[in-house]
């Protein structure tokens, strides 16, 4: 069985949005939207994320249906070794990892891992 990407939304005001991709995205991704309006997984340390990559895509103009709100409960694709309680953002491997500096804040795990998926929520 697949691991289920959202989690519970607990009533908060998330949204499903679909969005066409510009680079293969797998399901937990964090997304970001490159220059020409598509998503892509976020490649850069703290970018700025769109939300999260609900289903997998692949092929250029594709479309990612995209998990975004505030206060949602989502299992995403983490990397490194996270502890419950940590601060999370995009790092440079596409993926979730513990952030920088508060200012990159972007989900706050609930679990540890040592790499895999974590359940987080997202900020």
């Amino acid at each position: 069985m697949a691991t289920e990407i959202l989690v519970n939304d607990g009533g908060a005001p998330a949204r499903i949005l679909p969005f066409l991709i510009h680079a293969t995205v797998a399901a937990g991704d964090p997304l970001q939207i490159h220059s020409n309006g598509k998503v892509k997984p976020a490649a850069t340390s703290g970018a700025a994320c769109v939300g999260v990559a609900l289903t997998a895509a692949s092929g250029l103009d594709n479309m990612c249906n995209v998990i975004t709100g505030h206060g949602v409960v989502a299992n995403v694709n983490g990397q490194g070794s996270i502890v419950a309680g940590s601060i999370l953002s995009a790092d440079a491997t596409g993926k979730f990892g513990i952030a920088a500096s508060a200012d990159q804040k972007e989900a706050i795990a609930l679990e540890a891992i040592s790499g895999g998926v974590v359940k987080v929520v997202l900020l």
